[in-house]
């Protein structure tokens, strides 16, 4: 058992820490520490005899209780405040962009197969809506893009609000996402209540598994996806009313949950790969349209050594390439004569894949695909 001496250090260093806390207005960590000084005055004043001394103490105890409390209700009065400019902030900070992208499927080199794809799903039914109805076929809906990261899913969104001419929502989930209770799912909610207010929307939610994965009990995704599933069906099934189109992208469609993938939710899949060698070069030619060359540039042998690259990496290979030749300008080590193909060279040194060969891999077998991408 602690001696009185003891428990008499014990109380000085709470206290004490509690007024250093106290000066700083750190209301929290203040009461933390008066709360541990007010027991070990507890533990003294049951081990002081009776008399004047004990009197003293027992006073002392329920002045610092009184005081204990009053920062139990001040913690609480800033927690309120904290969760008020929170929400203030919220309101006046959106979790999405609206807007009509520039970026267009010319953009957006090669990937034939997927542009066929989204302009049946997303293109054509607002161009010939008097067929599909004909047709009796479903319009609006749920479309996901999945692939490696770096493969253009992002831009063939906007490709598709642009040439639908619909309102784009780019959802930032990280701003979807909230620490208090409940909110996650409001913000949710709000999302999909303005889109509904335009006749025509896009939306865009990136990296859906951040907020459409798998739930476990005690996990804030058995709140969230319930919530995300009942405002896609909303849509869904009431398509008459609006042209809402959500599309979602993902590098790791393993870790969504089922649900989403059922038929009337996102039964679309659409597999966006590693760009071809043909898309490659092409992408290495946008890069370097209306940009100094010197000597013979082998776009050719530059696809071919880019094997495995997603468009971003190709891309970030011209810009390695055209940052040498620049700082050879800069630097006064040549005239301003061009890239040439030993920069490129010297850029594929430097610029390796980014690509996890492991989840290449894995995307294709969920997709059942074995495809070579060359």
């Amino acid at each position: 058992m602690p001696t009185k001496q003891a428990l008499k250090d014990t109380f000085d260093r709470w206290y004490s820490k509690a007024l250093i806390h106290l000066a700083k207005q750190e209301w929290e960590e203040a009461r933390l520490c008066l709360n541990s000084a007010v027991r070990a005055l507890a533990d003294m004043t049951a081990k002081a005899p009776q008399g004047e001394s004990k009197t003293v103490q027992q006073d002392w105890l329920f002045d610092l209780a009184a005081e204990l409390e009053r920062l139990e209700k001040k913690t609480e009065i800033e927690k309120v405040k904290e969760k008020l400019t929170e929400q203030r902030d919220k309101k006046e900070k959106k979790p999405f962009e609206i807007g009509v992208p520039e970026i267009t499927f010319d953009d957006v080199v090669g990937l034939e197969d997927v542009k066929r794809s989204v302009f049946f799903k997303a293109i054509y039914p607002r161009l010939y809506p008097e067929l599909f109805a004909k047709y009796k076929m479903k319009v609006g809906g749920g479309l996901l893009l999945y692939g490696l990261p770096g493969t253009g899913k992002t831009m063939i969104a906007q490709a598709i609000a642009h040439e639908t001419k619909g309102k784009f929502f780019a959802i930032r989930c990280s701003d979807i996402g909230s620490k208090w209770f409940g909110e996650t799912e409001q913000n949710i909610r709000a999302i999909f209540e303005e889109a509904r207010s335009y006749e025509n929307a896009v939306l865009f939610f990136d990296e859906l598994e951040a907020y459409a994965g798998k739930r476990r009990d005690d996990s804030a995704m058995s709140r969230v996806v319930p919530e995300f599933l009942t405002q896609l069906q909303g849509v869904f099934d009431d398509e008459s009313k609006n042209k809402l189109l959500v599309i979602a992208a993902t590098n790791r469609p393993w870790d969504i949950d089922g649900a989403f993938l059922r038929p009337g939710r996102f039964d679309d899949k659409i597999f966006v790969p590693l760009p071809r060698k043909e898309s490659r070069i092409e992408i290495i030619r946008k890069k370097m349209e209306s940009v100094p060359t010197k000597g013979v540039i082998d776009y050719e042998k530059i696809g071919e050594l880019t094997n495995g690259y997603n468009g971003a990496d190709v891309a970030y290979v011209c810009d390695k390439a055209k940052e040498t030749a620049l700082r050879r300008v800069i630097e006064k080590l040549e005239e301003d004569e061009g890239v040439t193909m030993d920069d490129f060279v010297a850029a594929l040194a430097a610029v390796k894949s980014s690509v996890n060969a492991d989840d290449e891999k894995r995307m294709r077998l969920w997709d059942g695909s074995q495809n070579d991408p060359d």
